[in-house]
């Protein structure tokens, strides 16, 4: 989140930007922490006029477990929420809400490992209490899913992936589900479940789950969306 992209976001009309801290440029060692770029995004967003909602991933090497691929989980969900809470304590009050973790429903962004929706409800639990504790104004927002159709070690259907999450009892534990719907360079308004439910209209499915598992009145935030045109 650039000078740069924080101002072109204020003159398109947008009321809201979303920034990547990066948990290992922030806390490179345990407990040592470098504030100089997160501050200035803060700083800058709010120079704009812009609400900042902000990810919370990219693990450092420290937290992860030994010998994992880069993006792996933490080896200790400890770590991880004491990085959260350090971060919502600093800028308490200065939020709009928090990320927890990127598309975890790729085994990519899951250090290599395949889907997890258990383990990822877990980390969900422990930086949801962290958070509220530090800045209880601040919303917490489930990770936004990839769209994908696929049911192998390489990634989960979000769809599942959602109904996995509500199984393991993740509901509690975010104030919005965030969400990844990307267009795949097929219109706005294509149908829902045309071309194998790769669409803008995918959301529905996502809100569908939620309400199937109680939890309806719950928003669904667009955290990220585009037109890439390759499924």
């Amino acid at each position: 989140a650039s000078d740069r992209t924080l101002a072109l976001a204020e003159a398109a009309g947008f009321d809201t930007a979303v920034a990547i801290f990066s948990w290992r440029d922030i806390e490179p060692a345990r407990g040592e922490y470098r504030w100089q770029t997160p501050d200035e995004v803060v700083n800058g967003a709010a120079f704009y006029n812009l609400d900042l909602v902000v990810r919370l991933d990219q693990p450092p090497a420290w937290a992860s477990p030994a010998g994992a691929a880069l993006d792996a989980p933490p080896a200790d969900l400890g770590d991880y929420a004491r990085f959260a809470s350090a971060v919502a304590a600093r800028y308490q009050g200065r939020m709009a809400g928090y990320i927890i973790w990127n598309e975890p429903n790729l085994a990519v962004n899951w250090g290599g490992q395949p889907p997890d929706p258990v383990g990822y409800a877990a980390l969900l639990k422990a930086a949801f209490a962290a958070i509220k504790a530090a800045d209880p104004d601040a919303l917490v927002i489930s990770a936004g899913l990839a769209s994908t159709n696929q049911q192998d070690a390489a990634a989960l259907d979000d769809r599942l992936f959602v109904q996995a999450m509500y199984a393991a009892g993740a509901a509690p534990y975010f104030d919005a589900l965030g969400a990844h719907p990307y267009g795949f360079g097929r219109p706005p308004d294509d149908a829902r479940g045309a071309h194998d439910g790769l669409n803008l209209a995918r959301v529905l499915d996502l809100h569908d789950a939620m309400q199937a598992a109680g939890d309806g009145k719950k928003p669904v935030w667009v955290t990220e969306f585009g037109w890439t045109v390759q499924d």
